[in-house]
Order: structure tokens, then sequence, then C-alpha cells
């Protein structure tokens, strides 16, 4: 007869599924006989570790006469405050004074897998060999069960990041999270804490904790690591290339850990020329399509809104004549349907009202630099002018506001007094790359993560991967 009493032999030794394992430990805290059957498995294994492990004239240790009843710490258990308790078998063996430490098995932490399914490093060392990464494709950790007795080794060697890592290894998160609150505190653990918020793509918690590793320990190798895969998610690319730059250069490196990273730090900067030029492409397309009137308005303000924004304000400052700017209207009026308000009508209304005798030439000009031709001396002929927005075009075109404080104040007063969010954004942006320039790494990221987080509460209406 199969009943569930049949499966503690293979519940100790770790064959079970684990949905039969998880079945099987709330069986085990209901049965007595489970209860009784457990404690005399698990005092045979330690008379077996003992013959085996002892010395040839040592006086063998008698079994403990008493041992500690397993139903009060499943009651205990239940009341814990942590999320997820060990298995009720693993608690049992805890309970054996005098057990010989033995080494964990590898296969604990996957060491015979070719490959990985883990993109973040752990810090346990045995779960941080280097393997080939291929990300999971409708797998799960149950094809790799995790041994009972071997994971009751390390409790009772409070090894409790090593626990974590294995459950982590097979994607169990919340038990990896559980034994990691059991750990004590250290860079490690801050490492291991920010793998679990990676897991659940919670990128700024992971990147606070890995500044906390990091301040601890400044070249700790898997900090770096998880720092690049966290800046990855939340789209700051250059900055994720510079942490995995900043772990190929660490010495001692395994080999396989630093040619991988150099080749991610080689893909996200191919990944952000590859979105720039996109980028300045599809604008550049709807510029020409709206110099030419043959933009429909309510489609592009629909499909493409962040693009139109952008198209919208090269188009106004390119326009030769009063009547260029005003044929544009019909797209600001959109666009300003689907954001509110009306920033975008005003804009073409009050460039539409300029004296084109003077800024026709200058507009001619501005629309020669947007097409790549060298315009020496612009900068400064668009400073000295009263045609302030094309002098803010040029600075954001070139960069020089990121250079030139005076030119970064410029832009910063004109954005704040045109009332459209959209430009306080990119003028937050180019203070973050002037800090960034001056070597003011850290504080040029925290501008950068502010600006991401306002830009991400106007959902599609802005590009915000254009911040980095």
């Amino acid at each position: 007869m199969n009943t569930p009493c049949t499966k503690l032999h293979l519940f100790v030794d770790g064959e079970l599924s684990a949905p039969d394992a998880e079945a099987f430990r709330q069986h085990l805290s209901r049965c007595a006989e489970c209860e009784a059957g457990l404690r005399d498995v698990l005092q045979l294994e330690l008379l077996a570790a003992r013959a085996l492990g002892g010395a040839e004239h040592a006086a063998p240790e008698p079994v403990p006469e008493k041992v500690t009843p397993l139903r009060p710490w499943l009651q205990r258990a239940a009341r814990a405050v942590a999320p997820v308790a060990l298995a009720a078998g693993l608690a049992a063996v805890g309970v054996f004074r005098y057990q010989v430490p033995a080494e964990a098995p590898a296969d604990v932490w996957l060491a015979g897998a070719d490959s990985r399914t883990l993109e973040a490093r752990l810090s346990h060392p045995q779960a941080d060999r280097f393997v080939p990464y291929e990300p999971m494709r409708g797998t799960s950790g149950a094809a790799n069960p995790l041994p009972l007795r071997p994971l009751a080794d390390l409790e009772e060697q409070q090894d409790f990041r090593g626990i974590a890592a294995a459950y982590a290894l097979r994607g169990d998160w919340q038990q990896a999270e559980a034994f990691l609150s059991r750990a004590p505190a250290s860079a490690d653990k801050d490492n291991d804490r920010a793998v679990v918020a990676l897991s659940g793509q919670r990128w700024e918690e992971a990147l606070s904790l890995l500044g906390g590793a990091l301040s601890q320990e400044p070249r700790h190798a898997q900090a770096l690591w998880n720092r690049g895969l966290a800046l990855r998610g939340l789209g700051l690319l250059k900055q994720a290339e510079a942490s995995f730059r900043d772990v190929a250069s660490l010495p001692g490196q395994e080999a396989g850990w630093k040619q991988s990273a150099e080749r991610r730090a080689e893909e996200l900067r191919a990944l952000r020329d590859a979105e720039a030029a996109r980028w300045q492409r599809q604008v550049r397309e709807t510029w020409g399509q709206l110099a030419e009137g043959g933009a429909e308005a309510s489609y592009l303000a629909a499909q493409q809104p962040a693009v139109a924004r952008a198209a919208l304000y090269e188009a106004v400052r390119a326009a030769p004549s009063a009547d260029a700017v005003s044929a544009l209207m019909p797209l600001a009026t959109a666009l300003d349907r689907l954001g509110g308000g009306t920033v975008l009508q005003d804009y073409v209304r009050d460039m539409a009202a300029r004296d084109f005798s003077v800024r026709a030439p200058l507009a001619l000009d501005y629309a020669r630099l947007m097409k790549g031709e060298p315009m020496p001396g612009l900068l400064e002929t668009l400073r000295a002018s009263q045609e302030t927005d094309l002098y803010v075009g040029a600075l954001l075109h070139t960069g020089a506001a990121a250079k030139d404080a005076e030119a970064l104040k410029a832009l910063q007063r004109y954005a704040h007094g045109a009332r459209d969010p959209w430009l306080n954004l990119l003028a937050d942006r180019e203070r973050a790359r002037g800090e960034d320039a001056a070597g003011r790494a850290a504080t040029a990221e925290q501008l950068l993560l502010a600006t991401l987080r306002t830009c991400g509460a106007y959902n599609t209406l802005f590009p915000c991967s254009e911040i980095n």
C-alpha cells in the first residue's frame, strides 16, 4: 500500500520532487509514526558516521538517550516570523549533540553542471564556480532536488549563506531569503541579498544593498558584477558597462569571469551606441516627414509620442519661416492632448511670432548642425542671439552643457521657463553628465536615478532611455 509513510527514506535522502517533499513535510507534522521513524533513521545514520569517521582507538560515544521531540519544534517554526522555515526533517538532524561536521557534497551547489541558469553571482565560493550562462527555459529547480542531510550539516556549521546559495541556484528565493536573514552581517550577505532582489527585478533595492557591500569591500568581485546587472536593469548602460569593466580589471580573477565581464562590457557599449543611433535616426526621419508636410499628426502622436515630441522640437528649431512653424500646430495639439496642458502649442505659437528675418538664417545653420555638418562658432553665435531655443537645442545636440557651467545654467533657466517637464529632465541629465565628467561618478549616478524615476512617471510620453 502506497501511503505517505512509505516515503520517509526518500524524503531523508532528498529523492522526492519539490512538490512531494513539501507534501511530506506537511504530513510529518501530523504523523507521530513518521516522527519516530525519522528519529530512528537519523540516529542510525549518526552511529554509522561515527563508526566510519572516529579514531581507531576511540571509544564510541553513546547514542543520546534523550532526543528533542519534533512536534514542539514544528509548532515553534509555524509561529516564526521568517516566511519559510527549513524542512521539518532538517531540524531533527540538528538536535543531536556532538555530530561530526561533514563536508557537503559538491552537488548541493550544482558543481557538476556544465552551465548556469543564474545570471547573478553568489558570494559563497562553492556557488561561484564559472560555467557559461544559459537562461532558464521552462525548467525549474525541482530537477535538482536538495539532499536533506548535507543541508543539516551546513546548518549545524551555521553556514546559512551556503544553504541560501543552494536554494538560490535552484530558484527557491523564499528559502534563500529566509536563510540569509540568519547569516551574520557582512559584505557577502549584502551581496547575496541583492541577488534575491535582482531575481524579482527590484533593481534599486539591489543597487542599495550592493552599495553597502562595496562600502565594506570596494573590490568585491561578485558585488561589482551584480551592480552591473542592477544598473543595466535600470537602463544606466554606461554605468553598467563601467561596473563590468571593474570586474574584469580585478587581479586574480578566474579567467572565465574575467572574459565574461569584458564581453558584457563590450555588449553594453554596443547596445548603448545602437540605441543612440536608432533614436537619432527615428527623430531625423520624423523631422524630415514633418518638414515635408507628409506626416499625419494624430498617427505620430498615437504611435510614437516620444519620438514625435523630440522631432517637433527639432522641426520648430529648423523651420525657415513662420508658416513652416505654424504648420506644426496639429502635432503640438495632439501631443498636448496626451500629456495635458498647452506647453507645446504655446511653444509653436511663440516661435511662429518670432522675427524670421533674424531667425531664419540661424534656423538654417541649426538644421545643418542637426544633419551632422561641422558648424564652428555656431554655439557662440546662438549664445549671443535672442533665439534661445536654438541655443538650447545646440547645447543638447553637442553636449556642451555638460562641460560648461554657464551653458548648463542657461539650459536650466530655459527649461524652467518653458514649463515642459521633458526639457527639465534633459537639463538634469546634462547636469549628471557634467558631474560624471568631473569625476564625481556617485553623484552623477544618483542624479540619473532620480531623473529616471521622474521620467518613468510620464509613461510613454518621454523617451526615458535617452536619459542615459
